[in-house]
């Protein structure tokens, strides 16, 4: 198992503001109340794969990973606080955190996926990028696929 890395460790001083400024949009966007910050760790890939429960060699590029039972978020190591994917990424797991403090209850784990994304893509497009489903590699469908709720998964 793979060692985390804590926030504070870090000295995570302007990750806190970004977490802070992150939430209020969310806020502002959604009319839910704001949590506290959730904790933040920061692993290896192979350990990000293994919280998604993902073979590391699977393709899958993960970006970030929200823990809903621990309410804690999980970034890469080499998280960069300028990279605009990276910071959108934290932005889509804050909305993850933000449901789980309201208490939001949906049909399926799978469903919350949706408003993070359509925040995601919402709050790309107001920082500038024309495509941000390219930005994230993504796209519609595959956002659907992510979002839809399967024998009552």
């Amino acid at each position: 198992m793979g060692s985390t890395k804590s926030l504070e460790i870090t000295g995570g001083h302007a990750l806190n503001n970004l977490i802070a400024i992150y939430i209020a949009w969310i806020v502002a966007q959604t009319g839910l109340l704001a949590p506290d910050h959730p904790p933040i760790n920061f692993v290896s890939a192979t350990e990000l794969a293994r919280r998604f429960g993902s073979p590391e060699n699977s393709g899958l590029e993960l970006q970030a990973l929200y823990n809903r039972s621990e309410g804690s978020i999980y970034l890469p190591r080499q998280w960069l606080p300028n990279d605009l994917r990276q910071k959108s990424a934290l932005l889509h797991e804050l909305v993850h955190h933000v449901q789980r403090f309201n208490k939001i209850e949906l049909p399926c784990i799978a469903a919350y996926e949706r408003q993070a994304y359509d925040l995601q893509i919402k709050w790309l497009r107001e920082q500038g990028v024309d495509d941000p489903y390219d930005l994230i590699k993504t796209n519609e469908l595959s956002i659907y696929m992510v979002s839809v709720c399967r024998d009552g998964s």
